[in-house]
């Protein structure tokens, strides 16, 4: 499992008091933990978006779920071939993904802020670091991710931002 530094336990007992993140950076925190509890390391699934759901921006969710959609449809409908959005882990720049993050700052523009996280792969060596930009919106009284901005420009990495992955054919 990937570390963070908040447990998986912690992120039960937020989710089972209904405890809402007061800051965005706090939200970036609590969704990145909750990613690793339910084990997300593509397109989420029907599940595991449902759990995501609280930390998700309207227009992520909506686009994450087409994602899945179109995902799920390619593997029923070409079993032998590989579908988009099968596998890598698009909340982050590194394809193979992160095993650790820290939020490192964050800068209010208006109803929008930035969060810059600080991540880690330790699984490759040597050790890789890197920052992604998390933009956080207010919807109604919630902190919601509305986007990742990849902060890297590796050949086998996402570039650019997550709604445009997710919404390029």
């Amino acid at each position: 499992m990937r570390r963070t530094g908040v447990t998986v336990a912690t992120t039960l007992l937020l989710a089972a008091c209904g405890r809402q993140p007061a800051t965005a950076t706090e939200a970036v925190t609590q969704f990145y933990t909750v990613l690793d509890a339910v084990g997300v390391h593509r397109v989420p699934d029907a599940p595991q978006l449902k759990a995501l759901a609280p930390y998700l921006g309207d227009s992520l969710a909506h686009v994450l779920d087409r994602a899945r959609v179109l995902r799920d449809s390619a593997e029923k409908s070409a079993p032998g071939e590989k579908p988009p959005f099968a596998d890598g882990d698009i909340f982050s720049s590194l394809f193979e993904g992160r095993t650790a993050s820290v939020v490192k700052d964050s800068v209010a523009r208006g109803d929008t802020t930035l969060v810059v996280v600080q991540f880690t792969n330790d699984t490759q060596k040597p050790a890789l670091d890197w920052k992604d930009t998390v933009v956080v919106v207010k919807q109604g009284e919630r902190f919601r991710i509305a986007d990742i901005r990849y902060g890297t420009a590796w050949e086998f990495g996402f570039r650019g931002r997550l709604l445009d992955l997710l919404t390029t054919p």
